[in-house]
């Protein structure tokens, strides 16, 4: 369960109509047979609009009308308990998704053409990968530009065999052979988390 929450901008290209995670916290629970649990709690802000509010694009009724459309769209997920306007295109989300990897195959937040955050399983090699989405230089540069930071954390508890990772810190977890595989995102240049187990 996520206990902070942190300003954290991070892992999506700058495009409109795109989500920018603002101020999260997110952590992720994979056991060694499959079952998983992805948690999602902080504040996104949606490019397109951010941007015409910044370039006063819309007026106040405008404004609230795309708001409502984009409430509507996100929370046809199931799996997202809070989608509330903060203001300045920005909104406050959480998501929580559970379930068996080796049934679904993947699962992405926000979703499949915007991976913020995903896990993936190979049926080829029988790998399980949890990846950040991978941001670009020059994306990184516009992101930047546009006012817009990063800094937060992520965590992965598994007690899986892990493979590979480019996590910034490793510790015992609570539970029996459990590892937390913590990042910490300090600007918009840290690497993308990324993450290879078997189960089992």
């Amino acid at each position: 369960m996520i206990k902070r929450v942190f300003p954290f901008l991070v892992l999506l290209p700058i495009l409109s109509g795109c989500y920018l995670p603002a101020r999260f916290d997110a952590e992720i629970e994979m056991s060694r047979t499959g079952f998983y649990s992805l948690e999602f709690q902080g504040y996104m802000a949606e490019i397109g609009l951010y941007r015409a509010i910044k370039e006063k694009k819309l007026t106040a009724e405008e404004q609230a009308k795309k708001v409502e459309v984009l409430e509507r769209d996100f929370t046809r997920d199931t799996s997202v308990k809070e989608f509330s306007y903060f203001g300045n295109g920005h909104f406050k989300v959480h998501y929580l998704k559970k379930g068996d990897i080796t049934r679904t195959g993947m699962v992405t937040f926000v979703r499949r053409n915007e991976k913020i955050l995903s896990i993936s399983a190979s049926k080829k090699t029988g790998i399980i990968t949890i990846r950040g989405k991978y941001l670009k230089k020059n994306d990184k540069e516009r992101l930047i530009a546009m006012g817009l930071w990063m800094e937060g954390e992520v965590r992965v508890k598994t007690d899986a065999k892990v493979i590979s990772h480019n996590a910034t810190s490793v510790k015992d977890g609570e539970g029996k052979n459990e590892k937390v595989y913590t990042w910490i995102i300090q600007n918009p240049y840290s690497p993308s988390p990324k993450l290879e187990l078997y189960l089992r």
